[in-house]
């Protein structure tokens, strides 16, 4: 098992042993007062992560959950879904999983929509809702999001969905400001600790609209889970130890300074791999310039180094990143800097990486 500060995947990202200490309380009744005050202190780091004064709400289970509770909830006909990779597909995959009609818009890997041509598109068939991924962790895109929001609340009637699973907590958003009415990510990317945590906010306007679709379902009820976090009154079990791994990361968070030195730290991690992609002939990031996750990072190699066998080779070292996703995965590599590692740890990684390259050189 190799130590905190060696895994680079997009997820689930390294969880630090004071965070995995937490997870071992022994259990309790879940409605009693001490797990309705833990609720309630971490709201300010939640909400400042989210950019937002609306109650932020958990449930347990995969951030996947809340992307088909954003359309259930949402979207009462048809979606218009931006896929610029893996997980825009599997939005709209999802959104058709759940009986709507939906409208894709594709843009080539590692790149985003952008604002006029978001526009182009809402003049034609009306839709419900625009739903897209933020921070593209299959390609390391990262979608002007402040600025596709002013196009869509051009357009009345059309909700905001945004997947937001390897960028909140790593960069600044402002879910209120921009008009976001729905965002969500997952407790195993920049929150960093383990997986089946969902946490997620809500514009006013999605859950009034919420409010008049009947199959919203039980579990997914947003309405519910806003209550939820307003009360603290669970309506099922949640998973303790979870909730304790978050409590214990929103109070370290809160005594580093809040959210600020954190997203700096991401922004830094990005400016390392990007100058090391500079330097390393025949390798390139897949983003463009300016929309470059801090989050993930995308890198194709030379022909010459199959994303396999270099994975290996980084194994044997203790390093740990993921392959591409289809249809990257036979010419990129990605590389997961988010959560607690810091620039020191992704110096480690990186030289690690020449290393390799270089050995195999042909």
């Amino acid at each position: 098992m190799t130590t905190f500060g060696h895994s680079f995947l997009p997820g689930p990202t390294d969880v630090r042993p004071e965070i995995m200490q937490a997870m071992l309380e022994p259990m309790y009744f879940h409605r009693s007062p001490r797990l309705v005050s833990m609720l309630h202190d971490m709201q300010p780091v939640l909400r400042q992560m989210f950019g937002t004064a609306e109650p932020v709400f958990l449930e347990t289970c995969s951030a996947s959950g809340f992307m088909e509770a954003a359309i259930r909830n949402g979207v009462p006909h048809r979606v218009l879904v931006v896929v610029g990779g893996y997980f825009g597909e599997q939005f709209a995959s999802v959104a058709e999983g759940c009986g709507k009609e939906v409208i894709r818009v594709h843009v080539p890997p590692g790149a985003t929509i952008e604002p006029d041509q978001l526009e182009q598109f809402l003049d034609g068939p009306p839709v419900d809702a625009v739903a897209l991924v933020h921070s593209e962790s299959s390609t390391g895109a990262l979608a002007p999001l402040a600025e596709l929001a002013r196009v869509v609340h051009r357009h009345p009637g059309v909700l905001l969905l945004v997947d937001a699973v390897t960028s909140v907590g790593a960069v600044p958003f402002e879910a209120d400001a921009w008009g976001v009415d729905f965002a969500f990510t997952g407790s195993q990317k920049a929150l960093a600790i383990p997986p089946g945590l969902a946490v997620g906010m809500a514009s006013s306007r999605f859950v009034e609209r919420a409010l008049t679709l009947p199959n919203r379902g039980w579990y997914w009820s947003i309405p519910d889970l806003v209550r939820i976090a307003e009360t603290g009154a669970l309506l099922h079990t949640p998973c303790l130890p979870l909730y304790h791994a978050l409590a214990a990361q929103m109070r370290d968070i809160a005594v580093a300074g809040g959210m600020p030195p954190r997203w700096a730290r991401h922004a830094e991690m990005l400016r390392l791999v990007e100058a090391w992609v500079e330097t390393t002939p025949g390798t390139r990031l897949l983003a463009e310039p300016g929309r470059r996750s801090p989050a993930v990072s995308a890198i194709e190699l030379p022909p010459s180094h199959h994303p396999p066998a270099v994975m290996a080779a980084l194994s044997a070292r203790g390093w740990t990143i993921a392959r591409g996703l289809d249809p990257l995965a036979d010419r990129v590599i990605r590389i997961g800097h988010m959560g607690d590692l810091t620039p020191d740890h992704l110096g480690g990684l990186l030289a690690a990486l020449s290393d390799v390259l270089r050995e195999g050189s042909p």
